[in-house]
């Protein structure tokens, strides 16, 4: 496989190596937990698509960006991991992930860009006011982006009371718009949990949210017995209070 030139050809050559080492089995587990994507699954695995990604990234990767398509999922999936790695200043990586976003139809596609996302780190505080862009956005999948990018890595001392500022803000019946906030405030939770605890107390939250948060919390490890004991309470005075 040649990546130092990927012209329509050489992307080709890619899809058709990705289905050559496809795996049926594999293809049936995916199909069964990523059901939202409208690209077909080939069935190759995560593993397997970041070594491709790798050296796209050695070669011709911006060949690769611009002849990628959407028929498969594996190939969003590479283009995702290639825009999470490619450096370069802070309007260049901007504009790369704005291009991409708009291409993601799934969690698996959403939450693998987010946590491959790691230069995000070489532009901490610009990349921060930049996720909020996302917040606002229409498209759900723009929205779930940013806050798992404030899950993965702003969760800090300086940006924690603004993580949760923005999370109270966000307004949404998306189910996976609201199971990101829900997963936020649980890795909050365990974080900082004198502040998301109050949070959680206080907060305006629809009640799905709640619910959801609640129960990540109460699937933590990382969440005190005693926390979720009172999580339970108030999910108990919560629902009791609905049917009132």
């Amino acid at each position: 496989m040649d990546y130092n030139k990927i012209d329509k050809y050489g992307y080709n050559d890619i899809i058709n190596y990705l289905k050559s080492i496809s795996d049926e089995k594999y293809k049936k587990f995916h199909l069964g937990i990523v059901k939202d994507t409208n690209s077909e699954i080939l069935g190759v695995r995560l593993p397997e698509l970041r070594k491709i990604a790798k050296e796209i990234l050695k070669g011709d990767y911006e060949g690769f960006l611009e002849n990628s398509g959407k028929t498969y999922y594996e190939e969003v999936m590479l283009r995702g991991l290639v825009t999470a790695s490619v450096k370069g200043d802070f309007e260049d990586v901007k504009k790369r992930v704005d291009d991409f976003v708009p291409w993601i139809d799934n969690w698996a596609v959403n939450d693998t860009f987010c946590s491959t996302f790691k230069i995000i780190k070489n532009f901490y505080s610009e990349f921060f006011e930049h996720i909020d862009t996302y917040l606002k956005s229409e498209n759900p999948w723009a929205v779930r982006v940013g806050l798992v990018l404030m899950m993965n890595y702003y969760l800090t001392d300086e940006y924690i009371d603004r993580v949760l500022e923005r999370a109270e803000n966000i307004r949404s019946d998306e189910y996976y718009v609201q199971m990101g906030k829900a997963w936020l405030l649980a890795t909050a939770a365990a974080k900082f949990r004198d502040k998301t605890m109050n949070f959680i107390r206080t907060a305006e939250l629809d009640d799905k949210t709640f619910y959801m948060t609640v129960q990540k919390c109460i699937d933590s490890y990382r969440v005190s017995k005693e926390d979720k004991e009172e999580l339970r309470r108030l999910k108990s005075e919560k629902r009791i209070k609905n049917r009132e």
